[in-house]
């Protein structure tokens, strides 16, 4: 499947979107959407959704609540992965990062920080839930055999931040051959110009970054698919 028309479409006429500079080197260029998605929600805890809970919370309530419209739409298309980044009290296990960010520091294990978001929808039944301690979803957990044993073939990505987890994984995923999608409306970052800043620099660099409206159109038919008997 290609990418839907409304996105393609955004692509042929949405110049004044575009980072002129990167454009003019050659950037830019179309990833083709699969058939055989997984969703990546990247750290949609309450330590960084729920303010009061953490210093690196921020209100992200936006993107939370059209997260878990996609995650309701994706159920029975392809495999729903959840991280969350958390810690031993020790924290030998966070390795140079905390030196860079100590409020990292607040996400011990067993701690509210560290919980999920409850407005996700979380179903230990059938979600995978990996734990990371570092920014790219990928690093030192299973996700990459995790896609490789359910063939898929693009990556849908949701979470926070878009300037730390979101942008890491993205780089990761493309360079792994999972075509990253990150959905615009479904990440967050508790500054919005380095959100911006690294939306431009995920689509013309790593990804595509379709609203949530224009990665339903690409999921619907995937869906009409799999409800086939």
């Amino acid at each position: 499947m290609r990418l839907s028309s409304t996105l393609g479409a955004r692509a042929e006429t949405g110049d004044e979107l575009k980072d002129q500079a990167n454009a003019r080197s050659g950037f830019y260029g179309r990833l083709i959407s699969g058939r055989r998605p997984a969703l990546l929600v990247i750290d949609f805890q309450r330590g960084f959704t729920e303010p009061g809970v953490s210093p690196l919370a921020s209100s992200c309530d936006e993107a939370v609540a059209s997260t878990a419209s996609l995650i309701s739409a994706m159920r029975g298309i392809g495999p729903i992965i959840f991280t969350v980044v958390a810690y031993e009290p020790h924290l030998k296990d966070a390795g140079l990062w905390v030196q860079k960010c100590s409020s990292l520091a607040a996400l011990i294990r067993g701690t509210a920080a560290v919980e999920l978001d409850p407005r996700l929808g979380y179903d230990p039944q059938h979600d995978i839930l990996l734990y990371k301690t570092q920014a790219s979803a990928f690093f030192g957990t299973p996700l990459a055999g995790i896609l490789a044993a359910n063939s898929c073939d693009m990556l849908v990505i949701a979470g926070c931040t878009t300037s730390g987890c979101v942008r890491a994984s993205a780089v990761d995923a493309i360079q792994y051959g999972y075509a990253p999608f990150v959905v615009r409306d479904c990440v967050a970052d508790r500054s919005a110009a380095q959100h911006e800043s690294n939306l431009i620099d995920i689509e013309s660099k790593y990804g595509e970054v379709p609203s949530l409206a224009e990665i339903l159109e690409i999921m619907q038919p995937l869906g009409a698919a799999s409800a086939s008997p």
